[in-house]
């Protein structure tokens, strides 16, 4: 199982959204530590090519093998309330769910673009997730100019239950797209140069909530090594 939460500042926050980040990190580190679990920062690039109409600008990440949900229960209790002053707790997340390896990443990649994506009405959860699985992935498995290729499958009543404990709003994504890369600008030349794009968007149009999803390319802090 794995854990993200995004976290959206408010106008005005300035430095002190990024010392809350900064505090929430470690804290999460300290406590997770005793768990067996890893925990990662993800902060928004300067010039983020993708995310233009997304709030998001840090995501934490928590992470450790097989271990269930309630894992995840005491690390997050009260994260609302701790951001409250400097971000929207009503519009960050909190998203529980397993990863279907496509392409494995490198054990620590510097960038990673990740693609919050909900499904439209014509799917269920479920049958979304077949698709997302079996028919979009050839997609993301040719690429250009990526490192890695990761779909989180969020489960969506373990992210209701922890993100209500939490006092987060957001837990209804379907799924996470995850490419890690080297750099954004080798991913923007790679496409550019290869035409890549419009064939997996036309895709997305038959099952995936576009207009409702939300893309954002993020610098990685790596935590330390678990086990």
């Amino acid at each position: 199982m794995r854990a993200l939460t995004h976290l959206a500042p408010r106008a005005g926050a300035g430095d002190r959204f990024s010392e809350c980040v900064d505090e929430l990190v470690a804290t999460l580190r300290e406590r997770a530590v005793a768990r067996g679990l890893a925990v990662h920062a993800l902060r928004r690039l300067e010039r983020d090519a993708f995310g233009k109409h997304t709030p998001f600008r840090a995501a934490l990440e928590v992470a450790g093998g097989d271990s269930d949900d309630t894992v995840f229960e005491d690390l997050f209790k009260g994260l609302g309330a701790r951001i409250a002053d400097v971000a929207h707790p009503d519009l960050s997340t909190l998203l529980v769910g397993r990863d279907v390896v496509f392409i494995e990443p490198p054990a620590r990649s510097p960038v990673r673009y990740q693609y919050l994506m909900r499904r439209n009405a014509s799917f269920t959860h479920e049958s979304y997730l077949e698709r997302y699985r079996t028919i979009h992935s050839r997609f993301g498995r040719i690429t250009p100019g990526i490192q890695g290729y990761v779909q989180l499958h969020v489960d969506l009543g373990a992210s209701q239950r922890l993100a209500a404990r939490a006092g987060l709003g957001v837990w209804g994504c379907d799924s996470v797209s995850e490419l890690h890369l080297e750099s954004q600008e080798t991913f923007l030349r790679a496409l550019a140069e290869s035409g890549f794009g419009t064939e997996p968007i036309a895709d997305e149009e038959i099952f995936v909530d576009r207009a409702r999803s939300h893309d954002l390319c993020s610098a990685v802090e790596w935590g330390a090594r678990i086990g």
